[in-house]
């Protein structure tokens, strides 16, 4: 091996370092503070290490100064950054309807400490957010996504990458995406709510002595729980829906950014 293919080696592998690092600060489960720093820097090591032969065969560095492989470095953690914020939209649309349907059946007040964040959440954001995480993995999500992310390599190579005004629109205007689909989540537990209401103001208007104020509080929270627990076994068919449109959204930015 010659100097220059072992510089180039070297520069392919620390190119591709900083990619996976910025992918794994903002992914599902990986980005979580439960899992160690030195996990993380390990893992991103370890993907680098076998993506390595396939960029040595295909990639070879420009010829760039030190300030220029400084910025080639900076692009590269805001496309790895910029994949994992899409992808991170499966477990902000969950923790969205979470809070959502907290917020209508009475538990916006009951917060509980999230270990991964270190912020107080709301009990169904959490429920939510944990049950996702795992059906995540479950359905092999992680494998999914790091397969994408690989595809990144051949679509947008090392110093290939073109940031344009567009890419950041695109991805600004996927982020409305975790409103859009969150309210949907939540949509059913509103459903309830609305005739829970209605229902509740047909009978103060028929029993004027009735206490409705206590009664709807009740009935709001039983009538919500219910339609979570049957919700919980359709979170796997909305984390499968979520993912898809996740991937969709990384490959249409991957061709915006590989100038396609």
């Amino acid at each position: 091996m010659t100097e220059a293919a072992f510089l180039n080696g070297v520069g392919l592998f620390l190119i591709a370092l900083v990619r996976f690092s910025g992918f794994f600060l903002n992914t599902p489960v990986f980005s979580d503070n439960l899992a160690p720093i030195r996990v993380k820097a390990g893992l991103c090591a370890l993907c680098s290490i076998l993506m390595l032969p396939h960029l040595i065969a295909t990639t070879t560095l420009p010829n760039l100064s030190v300030v220029g492989y400084g910025v080639m470095a900076v692009k590269e953690l805001a496309l790895g950054f910029m994949l994992g914020f899409i992808v991170m939209f499966l477990t902000s649309a969950l923790r969205m309807g979470g809070n959502i349907i907290g917020m209508q059946i009475g538990f916006s007040y009951a917060q509980v400490a999230d270990p991964g964040s270190n912020q107080s959440v709301g009990i169904i954001s959490e429920l939510f957010q944990l049950s996702g995480s795992l059906l995540f993995l479950f359905l092999n999500g992680h494998l999914i996504i790091l397969r994408a992310f690989y595809q990144s390599f051949q679509m947008v190579p090392p110093a290939g990458l073109i940031l344009t005004n567009g890419v950041v629109e695109e991805v600004l205007l996927y982020s409305r995406m975790i409103f859009l689909c969150g309210l949907q989540i939540a949509m059913p537990i509103i459903a309830v709510v609305l005739v829970g209401d209605v229902a509740l103001g047909i009978i103060a208007r028929t029993v004027p002595r009735m206490n409705i104020f206590q009664l709807g509080f009740a009935v709001k929270i039983i009538g919500g729980l219910i339609v979570v627990y049957f919700f919980i076994d359709c979170l796997a068919d909305v984390i499968k829906g979520l993912l898809d449109l996740s991937l969709e959204e990384v490959m249409l930015v991957l061709k915006h950014l590989g100038g396609a």
